[in-house]
């Protein structure tokens, strides 16, 4: 695939599959594997089991900023701060891509904050026991981390996130343990996110080591300006996420996103074989005291959960396409 940026694969789905999304994914993960990312639009018949009440739920805003780590790289990296610049983040607008990237370059002798809010073991949705409805709790009951028991599953809960304002920054992040994760976009604002594929990770290491080596790909403490990435033949993926839709992201994939304007989404991580039989399972994890998410947990899970001979019941019980099954009806999917 060539090293220039295309955006990531829009799917829609219907209220069937989105009973057992997880299996819905396992049938595309080829291309979610090459890209990084699938987008997942549901269809009108669709029912989410979702809270009625508005969303009041009171986040204030991570104590971080970004700046430049080299005056002339736009790359930068998440510092804590003592105080957060509101005069600032009132005056930011974002009205297209280059607006952002190009106000962001030439604030770096001001404050520029983070803006957003991250609230684990919280969600939006009900946990409902009709199957008729999509409760993204579910998500991980479904997944390969089931094998582990209700020990295993029960310590992967959703997050709820809140961008503050336009121009809001979620730093790259990749999900615990290098997982599978989801991200639903409740309402607000468009998020506008860039996808690094699990194989362009060395490229970017060795990107980011060039300029300070102590620098974590995974926890939240970069953001890297799009053109430093075609500079240096990374590839990566970009899409729009609107209100209502899924982004899913693969086993060891890295993202970072803005947003346009006030928001809430809200994500969870899971597993399917792939995590297992690609390694991505067998990475230790390094203790990052920088990490975004402050109350995050650093237990590693423990793959001996995962027999291959689980592992292929777990498949052959949950993961098996139906004869019924429906062809995916594929959006603004562009290959070169």
């Amino acid at each position: 695939m060539s090293s220039v940026s295309i955006d990531i694969p829009t799917l829609q789905i219907n209220g069937n599959d989105l009973q057992n999304f997880v299996r819905f994914i396992y049938k595309h993960e080829k291309l979610l594997k090459e890209f990084g990312a699938i987008k997942v639009q549901p269809n009108i018949d669709c029912k989410l089991a979702l809270k009625k009440r508005p969303k009041t739920l009171t986040l204030n805003p991570i104590m971080k900023k970004i700046v430049k780590i080299n005056e002339n790289v736009n790359i930068y990296s998440s510092q804590t701060i003592n105080h957060i610049n509101e005069s600032t983040q009132k005056h930011l607008m974002v009205t297209n891509e280059y607006s952002f990237w190009s106000s962001l370059s030439a604030s770096n002798k001001e404050q520029r904050d983070l803006n957003i809010s991250l609230s684990s073991n919280t969600s939006f949705f009900i946990e409902k026991t009709s199957s008729v409805y999509f409760d993204l709790h579910r998500i991980p009951y479904q997944s390969l981390l089931k094998l582990g028991g209700k020990k295993l599953t029960n310590q992967f809960v959703p997050c709820v996130k809140r961008a503050h304002g336009p121009g809001a920054i979620f730093p790259l992040i990749s999900a615990r343990q290098r997982l599978f994760s989801i991200d639903y976009h409740h309402e607000g604002g468009d998020h506008h996110w860039y996808i690094i594929p699990s194989d362009q990770r060395e490229a970017l290491q060795n990107l980011v080591d060039q300029q300070n080596p102590s620098l974590c790909l995974d926890h939240g403490q970069l953001f890297i300006d799009p053109s430093i990435l075609d500079k240096n033949y990374i590839r990566y993926h970009r899409i729009i996420q609107h209100a209502n839709e899924f982004i899913v992201l693969s086993a060891g994939a890295l993202a970072q996103s803005y947003t346009e304007d006030i928001s809430w989404s809200e994500s969870i991580s899971f597993a399917l074989p792939s995590w297992i039989e690609e390694g991505h399972a067998d990475i230790p994890i390094i203790p990052c005291r920088y990490h975004i998410e402050q109350n995050c947990s650093v237990d590693s899970i423990d793959v001996a959960l995962f027999r291959q001979e689980l592992i292929q019941k777990y498949v052959t019980s949950y993961l098996k396409t139906a004869p019924n099954d429906e062809p995916p009806v594929f959006i603004g999917l562009l290959f070169f």
